[in-house]
């Protein structure tokens, strides 16, 4: 049977704990929780103060290890602070019991193990302070501040790490389940409140449930409760792993024989600092699988296995960014479009959020690989017996290869057109390589650029008319281009 004398009060002790740590603590959570943010009427979500299955032993123990308490490696009665922990908030052991028709127990179990931590550190500064070290003993007998009030001593019933941890956690959701419909007459939803601070007096509404607990366990505002919302905003404000996508590079086109470097960042939105080979990139969606690309390129391949790859820091911090860098191969794979998935995981722990992280990777067929676009040519000439004129024409490389120079070549086109008495020649080089082509003059042209063709022809007593000649585009030894009928009518004087 549990007895109302169990009501908490804010003790004295707990008020000196936590505000000889709150300035340094505070200068040290991100996002900052300001006063500006602070709703009095609101410390939590109710859904969030009741969800016990919010971490597990190991994730707790995980989080102790991250803020370096001492907690970290306690022990009592054969148990982790951890499990403790875990244990109070699933109603077991002295977290369970009933009293004024409200029953606690483990079907029901207590409050989040989120809940019972920030309170710990809220009274006590026991999870993480500069002097929590050198005072554990003392702060270990009165971890939750509970059956410790304000007025002064405390109830040698209740001293100790466990018995603090449990009592405290059915406290909080015994004051929870009187809250709203059970007819007591106090700490109700919707009851206004005004609690005097060390800065004050401070009133408002008991918005839900759980904040109407949470004040009477500490009937307070500034002196507890606004350290409270504090740290339950800042340490676990998201999920222990969790993250936001930050941007990866475009998506590639690879032709046979291509690599590519793929890379993704993204922030960790948790409360957990990630380690290099801990949260790592894991391929997904395994029917979208691309098996044929080969994991390797210019570099290392940044791949720890076949569908793992690992960030590059050596650390991420929560708020920080985490870059994935990894290479894949064209090995022979088919013209297409193949839609390649990953996603953030924390390998033995869970998987992370799905944002649809994917590539695009093109494999273009030849005809996509050699494409062109008329960007312009000069104008029409007039020529007389013994003229020379410099014909100018520029493409742009629309297709997903750079171009060299004597590959990609301006040829000859319909030969039926030819006009065999002009000479390729004139009064500068002639830019002819052979009879019927030209190359461009950039040693290079990358998708998007342009390549200039100039080349000259001259009037050798060709007969009076107008010709026209006709030019195409062609990748020698692959395939001609797109036709786009290239050409200038050249007039020839009598």
């Amino acid at each position: 049977m549990k007895l109302m004398s169990r009501r908490k009060v804010k003790t004295t002790l707990g008020i000196l704990a936590y505000t000889a740590v709150l300035a340094v603590l505070l200068l040290s959570l991100s996002p900052d929780k300001t006063k500006a943010d602070f709703d009095a009427n609101i410390l939590t979500s109710d859904g969030k103060f009741t969800d016990i299955n919010r971490m597990d032993a190991a994730a707790i123990q995980r989080f102790l290890v991250s803020k370096g308490s001492f907690l970290k490696d306690f022990s009592e009665g054969g148990r982790t602070a951890a499990q403790i922990i875990y244990d109070a908030a699933h109603g077991r052991n002295e977290a369970a019991g009933s009293i004024n028709g409200i029953t606690i127990n483990e079907s029901t179990g207590t409050v989040n193990p989120e809940v019972i931590i920030v309170t710990l550190q809220k009274e006590t500064g026991i999870v993480f302070g500069t002097n929590a070290a050198s005072r554990k003993d003392n702060l270990l007998e009165v971890a939750m501040g509970y059956a410790c009030p304000d007025s002064g001593g405390r109830n040698p019933a209740y001293i100790g790490f466990t018995k603090q941890v449990e009592n405290a956690a059915w406290q909080l959701r015994y004051n929870y389940e009187r809250a709203q419909g059970r007819g007591f007459g106090d700490y109700q939803v919707g009851q206004s409140f005004s609690f005097d601070d060390w800065n004050g007096t401070h009133s408002g509404t008991f918005g839900n449930r759980a904040t109407a607990s949470l004040y009477r366990y500490t009937p307070h505002v500034y002196s507890g409760n606004y350290n409270f919302y504090t740290y339950i905003n800042n340490w676990f404000a998201s999920p222990e792993f969790s993250y936001s996508f930050a941007g990866q590079n475009a998506y590639p086109a690879l032709k046979i024989g291509d690599s590519y470097n793929f890379v993704v960042q993204v922030r960790n939105t948790g409360y957990t600092t990630w380690k290099r080979g801990e949260v790592n990139l894991g391929t997904s969606r395994d029917q979208d699988r691309i098996p044929m690309f080969l994991r390797e390129g210019n570099g290392p391949s940044g791949w720890t296995s076949p569908n793992r790859v690992q960030f590059q820091e050596a650390t991420v911090a929560p708020g920080e960014i985490a870059t994935y860098s990894f290479w894949m191969k064209n090995n022979h794979v088919s013209p297409g479009t193949y839609r390649e998935y990953f996603r953030v995981v924390a390998d033995g722990v869970y998987w992370l959020e799905d944002y649809g992280i994917y590539w695009d990777v093109k494999v273009p067929t030849i005809v996509e690989q050699y494409a062109h676009s008329f960007a312009g040519q000069n104008e029409y000439p007039t020529m007389n017996i013994g003229d020379s004129y410099n014909f100018v024409v520029q493409v742009r490389n629309t297709g997903y290869t750079t171009w060299k120079r004597g590959e990609v070549n301006l040829g000859t086109s319909r030969d039926q057109d030819r006009i065999p008495m002009f000479l390729r020649e004139g009064n500068g080089p002639s830019g002819w390589t052979s009879p019927n082509r030209v190359q461009f003059q950039e040693a290079t042209v990358a998708p998007g650029e342009i390549a200039t063709y100039s080349f000259w022809m001259k009037n050798n007593h060709v007969s009076p008319g107008t010709y026209r000649e006709y030019f195409r585009v062609v990748a020698d030894g692959i395939c001609w281009m797109e036709e786009y009928g290239i050409y200038w009518d050249i007039k020839v004087n009598g």
